[in-house]
C-alpha cells in the first residue's frame, strides 16, 4: 500500500510539473492594457510632452498631441486646444498651419511653454519612436521634443 501511494505521488508530481512548464497561458488583458502593449503608431496614439528643450515642462499642463486618421493632428498646447494638418512619410513629419483656441492661460510660464511647443511643432521635420517614447526633431532646434505614449482613456 505504501509503495502505491508513493507511485501515485510520483505520477502526480511528474504530470503537474510537465503541465506547468510545457504550456504557458497568458491571462486575458483588459482593453487598455492590450492597447498599451500594441506596437505604437503615430496615427491614433496620443503623446504626452515630457521634455521641451530649454525649459522644464509644467507637469499640470498635459501638453500633448495625437495624429488623427484624416491627416490632421490635434492636442493640448498647454492651456489651449490646437489642430493642424500633418504629413507623415517614413520618419519625416511636417505640421501645417496650426489653429488653436485663444483662452488666456493665466500664467506666464504656461503661456511661454505653449508658444514654444507650438513653434517647435510648426518646425518639426522628423521623428523617432521607441515604445513608449517619441522624439520629434525640428529645424532650428538642437534638441528634440520628448513624448511618452498615453494609454487610452487616461485623461477621460
Amino acid at each position: 500500500m505504501k509503495w502505491l501511494l508513493t507511485l501515485l505521488l510520483a505520477v502526480f508530481t511528474a504530470t503537474f510539473g510537465v503541465s506547468c512548464t510545457s504550456v504557458r497561458h497568458n491571462a486575458v488583458l483588459s482593453n487598455a492594457e492590450a492597447a498599451f502593449r500594441k506596437p505604437p503608431s503615430l496615427t491614433g496614439t496620443e503623446w504626452l510632452l515630457t521634455d521641451l528643450p530649454g525649459t522644464t515642462v509644467i507637469a499640470t499642463s498635459k501638453a500633448s498631441f495625437s495624429v488623427l486618421e484624416n491627416g490632421r493632428a490635434a492636442g493640448n498646447a498647454s492651456c489651449n486646444r490646437f489642430t493642424a494638418t500633418v504629413e507623415i512619410s517614413g520618419s519625416t513629419i511636417k505640421f501645417g498651419s496650426v489653429a488653436s483656441t485663444r483662452m488666456v492661460c493665466g500664467d506666464e510660464a504656461l503661456t511661454a511653454q505653449e508658444s514654444r511647443f507650438l513653434e517647435f511643432l510648426s518646425a518639426a521635420n522628423r521623428f523617432e519612436m521607441s515604445d513608449p517614447y517619441l522624439l520629434v526633431f525640428a529645424n532650428g532646434h538642437d534638441q528634440p521634443l520628448h513624448f511618452i505614449r498615453i494609454p487610452p482613456n487616461t485623461f477621460d
